[in-house]
């Protein structure tokens, strides 16, 4: 029997973002109307509203790929006195074409539910625009197609989410999953369970669980324990779930995202049933800038976003619908993706193929599996998250340590990025720790380097809470730069917005000298050694220029508040070299055997029955 079945609503209210970020959901603009001889008349009380957002356009293009949907229509519940008109959109080098498909005006006293059908094409974008002539209400609007229902494929959707003493997020976010998800009105709420995996064991189980909201305290077992006791529960849950989305504690959501999900996944075309959903991460602070929707580790070993156009630039204007239009149609070429967990949504018959996570603590755990598993990934405009932005908050011990070492673990184990030299990757960023004085950060990367160079045993073994606390104290402690400058006795005039942070031109001479010395720690010591350098905190770039000759540097963060004071240090550089160089010999004799220890000890780490153990043991 042929139904009306919902794919996605028009957000026309979503609390602050809505009042502070209007153009994400609508453009409003007045209305220029054209007389007879030629003038114009601006017309305050006639106000234009454009649905063609981020958040609003209907994505016609991904739709009609990904799911088995052959025609799209407009239902729009409303009274007033205004005239609809309905839109398409392509991009035409690089910027929006706009199309009419109808325009009709209407007076209505009470509520009428007006339905349009768009022309059956591949237009990238449908939409609508409502011009007001007087006063108007909209009860409802949505996208939906006419399918027959025993087209729907069953969808039990388990949404999983990890949290480690993030209560300022994760509550808010239950309550919103139990009043716009169970509560609604659409077929989700009878498909929907919410497992919040407590790595910190401090919410109220009682407070908050009921039959579709369930609580797990949890040993701190990071992301890759959570998310992989998330999965487990998604696997034993009654009714047991098709899907598992996973997704992070730290973030905001808006609901209509997970139900875009559910309706896709009831749709979804044979050939696309093993591909990941993957949400976009917008900014926290700027929620109008997209980050991330697909990522992917480049050759030389970091992890970036597949969609921005170089690695400079972190964040897309999504307000711009020629941005949005982009993200949508742009595929690049690229390997080695992956999903982030900030958002992924999981088949289940994937994780019964392919098992659970590497008991990776954290950082690259995602990486691994959506290398390792995903037969392909699904992103659409509207399906997101807003997340804190990862800027000015280096940590050694998260950006090198966890990287480098979960990075060679998953090379070896998992058989993926076969095109990255990541023994290259750590000597690069161990060369930089060192030149920079950062010797603690150095440490980290051999300490990294050597957990890898252990083998498996080591890994299943090691307490992850203990180790985390150890690796946290080598990061280095912030100071507020007035405190430093009292400590140095004088004041160090910088321009922080103008501080290097990217690889500077050298010439023969200079390049020979840096590489001899290692910014002057190793041969003759400099008989007049320079001031201070200021230089980035974060610790992605090799500013040589800056700093060589200098036995200080003052390393501050992107708002030039805090900063930490490196000294030269010799002996500390000595030791570091010396024991970077007996793991390389290490490496070198016995790197065969090291990877197939990992490739070897794979299935076991990745099963079930490993990680009910892990978990259990990691408890104690």
């Amino acid at each position: 029997m042929a139904i009306d079945y919902r794919l996605c609503n028009v957000l026309l209210t979503d609390g602050a973002r809505f009042e502070e970020h209007p153009e994400l959901y609508v453009r409003q603009s007045p209305v220029i109307r054209a007389d007879a001889d030629g003038s114009a008349s601006l017309l305050p009380e006639r106000m234009r509203y454009d649905f063609a957002t981020y958040l609003n356009a209907f994505s016609n293009i991904k739709w009609r790929k990904y799911a088995t949907v052959s025609n799209v229509w407009l239902r729009l519940v409303v009274r007033g006195a205004f005239e609809v008109v309905y839109t398409g959109y392509d991009l035409m080098l690089q910027k929006p074409q706009r199309t009419v498909f109808e325009r009709k005006t209407y007076e209505l006293d009470e509520y009428e539910t007006l339905d349009f059908c768009y022309p059956a094409d591949n237009t990238t974008f449908l939409s609508f625009e409502i011009i007001t002539a007087g006063e108007l209400s909209i009860a409802q609007a949505y996208y939906y197609t006419k399918v027959d229902e025993a087209d729907l494929r069953p969808v039990e959707l388990a949404v999983c989410t990890t949290t480690f003493c993030k209560e300022e997020y994760v509550v808010p976010n239950i309550e919103l999953f139990r009043d716009r998800i169970l509560g609604c009105d659409e077929p989700i709420a009878k498909h929907f369970t919410l497992h919040v995996v407590d790595n910190g064991r401090t919410l109220s189980v009682e407070e908050l669980q009921s039959d579709r909201i369930k609580v797990h305290p949890n040993p701190n077992v990071g992301g890759a324990g959570g998310f992989s006791r998330g999965m487990i529960e998604a696997l034993e849950q009654e009714p047991k779930a098709t899907h598992a989305l996973l997704m992070d504690d730290d973030v905001q959501i808006h609901p209509e995202a997970i139900k875009r999900t559910y309706n896709l996944l009831t749709l979804l075309r044979d050939e696309y049933l093993g591909h990941f959903i993957s949400g976009a991460m917008l900014c926290l602070e700027e929620p109008n800038m997209f980050h991330e929707d697909v990522g992917y580790m480049h050759e030389g070993g970091g992890y970036f976003a597949t969609k921005l156009p170089n690695f400079e630039q972190r964040t897309i204007d999504v307000s711009k619908l020629e941005s949005c239009m982009l993200l949508e149609t742009f595929t690049p070429r690229v390997n080695n993706k992956y999903a982030a967990w900030w958002y992924c949504c999981i088949p289940i018959s994937t994780i019964e193929k392919n098992g659970l996570a590497l008991p990776l603590f954290i950082r690259g755990d995602d990486a691994e599996y959506g290398n390792r598993a995903a037969k392909g990934f699904i992103t659409m405009n509207g399906i997101c998250i807003w997340h804190l932005s990862n800027a000015g908050t280096f940590r050694a011990a998260l950006e090198r340590y966890y990287p480098l070492r979960n990075s060679l673990i998953a090379q070896s184990a998992s058989g993926i990025y076969g095109d990255v030299n990541l023994i290259d990757t750590v000597h690069h960023f161990f060369g930089i720790d060192l030149k920079t004085f950062n010797y603690d950060a150095a440490e980290l990367c051999l300490k990294g380097f050597e957990d890898y160079l252990r083998g498996p045993e080591h890994l299943k073994y090691i307490k992850t809470e203990k180790n985390n606390r150890e690796l946290a104290a080598l990061n280095e402690e912030l100071l507020p730069i007035e405190q430093i400058e009292e400590e140095l006795g004088y004041y160090v005039p910088f321009n922080h917005q103008a501080l290097p942070t990217s690889i500077q031109d050298r010439n023969i001479f200079t390049k020979a000298y840096d590489y001899a010395t290692f910014n002057g720690q190793r041969g003759p010591k400099q008989l007049a050694p320079g001031g201070v350098a200021v230089i980035a905190y974060d610790g992605w770039f090799y500013p040589a220029n800056t700093i060589r000759g200098k036995d200080t540097l003052l390393a501050i963060t992107a708002d030039g508040k805090m900063g930490v004071l490196r000294k030269k240090d010799r002996v500390r550089f000595d030791q570091l070299e010396k024991r970077y160089k007996a793991l390389r010999k290490i490496y070198k004799e016995h790197k065969d055997e090291i990877r197939e220890a990992w490739a070897a000890a794979q299935p076991e780490l990745t099963s079930i029955e490993f990680w009910k153990q892990y978990l259990k043991e990691q408890a104690e």
